[in-house]
C-alpha cells in the first residue's frame, strides 16, 4: 500500500518574493543601480512594493516622465502576449505627445524612445523636403 505524499506546509514552500526578505535600505541601493527606464518599469510591475518604495524615496529614474512611458509600453506588451488581444506593442503618437508636453521631457531621452519603438521610425535629424517646381 503506497502512502500519499505529505502535504506541504508554509515552512516547506520556497519564498515567493526573494527580494522581500531584504531590508528597505538594500532595496533602495539595488534600485539606484537600475539605469534603464524599461528595467525600472519591470521592477515596479514585478514587485509593486519596490516600485512604491522607489517613488516615495524620490529616486530620479522612477520620478522621470519617461518612467511612465516605459510603464505604459510594458503594460501594452503584456497585453499583446495574450493570444486573443491584437494591439500594437510599440509606443503610439498619443503617448509620445503626452511625454513631449511634460515640462520635464528631455531630448536626452530620444535614443531610448527610438530604441524601444523602432516601428515609429523616429529620427533626431531634420530633413528638408524640396518641392518640384
Amino acid at each position: 500500500m503506497s502512502r500519499s505524499p505529505r502535504a506541504r506546509t508554509e515552512e516547506d514552500a520556497p519564498p515567493t518574493d526573494w527580494l522581500g526578505e531584504l531590508p528597505p535600505e538594500l532595496h533602495l541601493r539595488i534600485l539606484e543601480g537600475v539605469d534603464d527606464f524599461s528595467d525600472c518599469a519591470a521592477f515596479s510591475l514585478a514587485s509593486p512594493r519596490l516600485g512604491l518604495l522607489a517613488l516615495r524615496s524620490g529616486l530620479a529614474r522612477f520620478k522621470d516622465p519617461l518612467f511612465a512611458v516605459a510603464m505604459r509600453l510594458l503594460l501594452v506588451q503584456r497585453r499583446c502576449a495574450d493570444p486573443f488581444v491584437t494591439v500594437s506593442a510599440t509606443l503610439n503618437e498619443v503617448i509620445l505627445r503626452r511625454y513631449a508636453a511634460d515640462r520635464c521631457a528631455s531630448a536626452d531621452h530620444f535614443p531610448w524612445l527610438a530604441r524601444v519603438s523602432p516601428a515609429l521610425r523616429l529620427s533626431s535629424e531634420v530633413t528638408a523636403r524640396v518641392r518640384d517646381a
